[in-house]
């Protein structure tokens, strides 16, 4: 069961404990809860969903801001909303995907595309855990990458989850450097 659909069923049906949106750590991986009897789970902090200054579902034009791609290719696809052309634009080190004209997925593989909080391909393990806080927990290792949705925020009395279908997701290589970090959204 996604977090996201626990989410919606916890508001649907009227909960009022509100989710445990305390910062007890410092770092890019946020511990939450669901409700009050439920167990904590790691969570992405919500600042670190952008990557060049770009960010997932925003318009193609953001684009701008980084220039000529030093190349681009094309793919098609299919979901639920029909058939698609997928578009990588490649910058060096930094690929972004778009789809029906919006930003579907960002990956950094060079150090000079960080995140917000500094997190960048290349990085030694020690380090990236440094600035993510704490070890991932292996239930978000699959295949090799990790895959974090963003934390789930109180905001002005009503519980909002910027990224609850967004992920951030990044994987060590075999020298044990950060490999990537990348955003991608989850469409259906």
């Amino acid at each position: 069961m996604s977090l996201a659909f626990m989410v919606s069923v916890a508001i649907t049906a009227g909960v009022s404990a509100p989710v445990d949106s305390q910062e007890r750590e410092s770092g890019i991986i946020r511990m939450a809860r669901m409700l009050p009897d439920q167990p904590e789970f790691q969570c992405v902090a919500n600042s670190e969903f952008s990557i060049a200054g770009l960010k997932l579902y925003e318009e193609m034009a953001a684009l701008g801001a980084l220039g000529t791609p030093n190349s681009l290719a094309r793919g098609f696809g299919e979901d639920d909303d029909g058939g698609y052309v997928l578009t990588t634009y490649r910058y060096g080190g930094l690929e972004v995907d778009v789809v029906r004209g919006r930003i579907d997925r960002i990956e950094a593989r060079a150090p000079a595309w960080p995140t917000p909080a500094g997190l960048m391909a290349g990085m030694e393990r020690a380090e990236t855990l440094a600035l993510l806080g704490h070890e991932p927990a292996p239930d978000h290792l699959h295949d090799g990458v990790y895959s974090f949705s963003g934390c789930p925020e109180w905001r002005g009395g009503e519980l909002v989850w910027d990224h609850a279908n967004h992920y951030f997701e990044f994987a060590f290589g075999e020298d044990g450097r950060l490999a990537f970090v990348r955003l991608i959204a989850d469409r259906p």
